[in-house]
């Protein structure tokens, strides 16, 4: 128990913001019964934690049976909780989400999978009316699975789908070695656009993503979503994870994408990505759409791109803002409907002048056998250089040429 504990706080002293203090008088709340509710359950170590901001760890003993709730267990704190699972299931008896967040503090789970809910497995709601600062989610061996809706949803968007606020906070999210498969499952239309995990960030502030050692896959939805309207950068590090066969919505015919980010007001989107499979998605496989004031940039190192049903790769950026990409080691093929890689820097997002600079840089990678053009580039002006990669057919637009070097 010792050595477990040890773990968990080195954890979250790691990935903890500014501010979060790792004492030894830290207060723990131990959960030993898988009953819904009563002495010693989760429901009962999360209600003690909205009464007392001195608990700041909840940690299950190990247990057989999952934890079947009737209606979702509530964190109203302010304090940073952290949730040690010890391989514990929560799952539902009920009809709607299983955990929800809305009191604003840091939340770190870790070793706990959360399935089968009717709705969400996690809703995270951004409260108003604070300083600015940024929120945390962290996710250490979590298991998001089957839930009817979103696996998670952290939300900062005012009507959106949870109570977000458009606060002034920025948002981080953290997931590690986590596994989020199957949810979306509700085929009613209610459920439509309900992804893996979904990101919404409104109002001043930007979000911070890193996913390491992750599975994102088989959601009916986006495996994941990013969508980032107010004025603020999107900042996303992947390693080493998996975004393959999402976007089978049964709600209606519009498909989705592996890795999709949106950003919409002033800031940029910068996403390195590296070691990673993004496979047999329904539409895109990576999205990337930048449609305010800003600039977008893609670092793509030892990435497999391919099968999905649109573009492998799509990058689009509106409002006078240049793209630029760095792909080594990558291989990007057989789309079955779109472009291989296809980055398009625009003008005005309402009449569609091309004033914006493309520079695409290809290192040792392979781009071939896409349903349409291998390459399609579109801006005012730009650059493709290539070193010791190939490509078949190419659609240049505007002012791009081509640098071949040996």
């Amino acid at each position: 128990m010792l050595r477990n504990t040890l773990i968990v706080l080195s954890f979250l002293a790691a990935f903890a913001p500014a501010g979060f203090s790792l004492s030894a008088a830290a207060k723990t709340v131990v959960v030993s019964d898988v009953a819904d509710s009563g002495p010693n359950t989760f429901r009962a170590a999360v209600g003690k934690a909205n009464r007392d901001a001195s608990v700041d760890v909840i940690r299950f003993r190990p247990v057989k049976r999952p934890v079947e709730l009737k209606t979702p267990v509530v964190y109203t704190g302010a304090q940073d909780i952290a949730i040690e699972g010890e391989g514990a299931e929560i799952t539902q008896n009920g009809s709607t989400h299983l955990l929800v967040a809305n009191g604003g503090g840091n939340l770190y789970l870790e070793n706990i999978s959360f399935t089968n809910a009717a709705r969400s497995g996690i809703v995270v709601n951004v409260p108003g009316g604070v300083s600015p600062r940024e929120q945390v989610v962290s996710l250490r061996n979590v298991v998001l699975s089957g839930n009817g809706w979103y696996g998670l949803h952290f939300d900062d968007q005012s009507g959106g789908d949870g109570s977000g606020a458009d606060s002034s906070s920025s948002l981080r999210f953290l997931m590690i070695d986590s596994t989020v498969t199957g949810n979306n499952t509700d085929p009613s239309l209610s459920a439509a656009d309900k992804d893996g995990v979904r990101i919404d960030e409104g109002g001043p502030g930007g979000v911070t993503v890193v996913i390491s050692g992750s599975v994102l896959n088989e959601n009916s939805a986006d495996g994941i979503e990013i969508d980032e309207t107010g004025s603020g950068d999107v900042l996303a590090t992947v390693i080493g994870s998996s975004f393959s066969e999402n976007g089978a919505q049964p709600q209606n015919p519009s498909l989705e994408d592996g890795l999709d980010i949106d950003e919409a007001g002033p800031g940029d989107i910068h996403l390195k990505i590296t070691k990673s499979k993004i496979n047999s998605n329904r539409d895109e496989g990576l999205d990337l759409d930048e449609a305010g004031e800003g600039m977008l940039h893609l670092a793509a190192v030892d990435l497999e791109v391919s099968k999905n049903a649109g573009d492998n790769i799509k990058a689009t950026q509106f409002q006078d803002g240049n793209i630029t990409a760095l792909m080594r080691n990558v291989t990007v093929t057989e789309s079955r409907r779109g472009a291989g890689a296809n980055l398009e820097s625009f003008g005005n997002a309402n009449d569609g002048n091309a004033a914006g600079k493309v520079f695409v840089t290809l290192q040792n990678s392979s781009i071939v056998r896409n349903k349409e053009e291998d390459i399609q580039l579109e801006g005012g002006s730009g650059d493709l250089v290539t070193h010791q990669s190939s490509f078949g057919t190419s659609k240049l637009l505007e002012g791009i040429v081509i640098t071949r070097i040996p």
